[in-house]
């Protein structure tokens, strides 16, 4: 594609909305974020085309060589060419004939193979949360999905929601369906740009270990979740939530944030406006609770934006387009 054609969707994708406009032109938005951050770094130069030989299998990097072995277990009938395709969609360039050397190192080139392979104990430990009360604002985020109901006039209702542990600010969407690409658009075009402006220090996503998406995605979600967060300069560890993480506080924050979230809605939805713009009247109430809604912290009461400000001792100024109505 012609860098000038890049930098025109580049372009569209800041006025119309990133989502919207990549799927006018059927790109990923992580496609479209690397594209952008090239164009940050060298201009309208740096959008030509980029030709990289396939790494040898000498030369496979450990990131990219746990990325394969990730889609081997989530993916056990898949060969060679399959397992290519995959590891283009998540970034890593590599070639065919590399992932059946890597295969064949770790004696994976049958299917009866890799799904005894499935079968082994992980040798790695899940990553492990320091203590609740040494989290700084912004380093750990809890994301969740919680289902409204199916409803006559806007469909199925999904809320997926990142929800920040120490100062409680939240990015919240709504969605028809449960699927790891919803929890990505959340991911780059809300809570990304929202950390960055917010100069958030992310270090943690921690998902419920019974949450429907990390069935969907098995062994593939580290990968995949950790290579969007690096696209977008991002050093974050994934964490299971479980029974000794102390799990009361962490279910009462997101019973009383959901409950909020509803309380809003369901007089919407029961007025029958449409799903799109339920959206955006969501959009509203999330920004209204992150920059006034006042809430009790400890011993005193702050919006968590407020909140954040104080812990970090800082006089943010939001920018223009935290306060603007965008597209989907």
């Amino acid at each position: 594609m012609h860098k000038n054609l890049k930098f025109n969707i580049i372009s569209e994708g800041q006025i119309n909305g990133i989502s919207t406009t990549c799927r006018k032109y059927n790109i990923s938005r992580t496609l479209y974020y690397r594209w952008l951050k090239r164009y940050k770094t060298q201009g309208i130069e740096g959008l030509d085309d980029v030709k990289k030989d396939f790494v040898p299998v000498n030369k496979t990097s450990n990131e990219i060589e746990n990325a394969l072995l990730s889609l081997l277990k989530a993916y056990p009938s898949y060969g060679p060419k399959a397992i290519k395709y995959l590891l283009e969609e998540i970034g890593y360039n590599i070639s065919e004939s590399a992932v059946f050397n890597v295969m064949k190192r770790h004696h994976l080139t049958n299917k009866e193979s890799r799904v005894r392979f499935i079968k082994k104990k992980e040798n790695n430990p899940p990553s492990q949360l320091p203590p609740i009360s040494e989290l700084n604002s912004g380093e750990c985020w809890i994301f969740w999905i919680t289902y409204y109901g199916d409803f006559q006039t806007q469909g199925n209702i999904y809320e997926y929601t990142l929800f920040d542990f120490r100062s409680r600010i939240a990015c919240t969407r709504l969605y028809h369906d449960i699927s790891f690409e919803n929890f990505e658009d959340l991911l780059t075009a809300v809570a990304i740009p929202v950390a960055q402006t917010l100069s958030l220090h992310v270090k943690y996503f921690c998902f419920f270990h019974d949450l429907k998406i990390i069935k969907q995605t098995r062994s593939s979600l580290n990968s995949r979740v950790s290579k969007i967060a690096q696209d977008n300069g991002l050093d974050v560890k994934i964490h299971i939530l479980k029974s000794d993480d102390s799990m009361a506080m962490i279910d009462e924050l997101r019973k009383q944030y959901t409950e909020g979230c509803l309380s809003f809605l369901i007089p919407l939805i029961h007025e029958g406006i449409s799903f799109n713009d339920l959206r955006i009247q969501l959009q509203k109430y999330i920004r209204a609770y992150n920059i006034s809604h006042k809430t009790a912290f400890e011993d005193e009461v702050c919006s968590p934006i407020e909140y954040h400000n104080k812990l970090t001792n800082s006089r943010l100024i939001l920018p223009l387009w935290a306060y603007i109505d965008r597209q989907y």
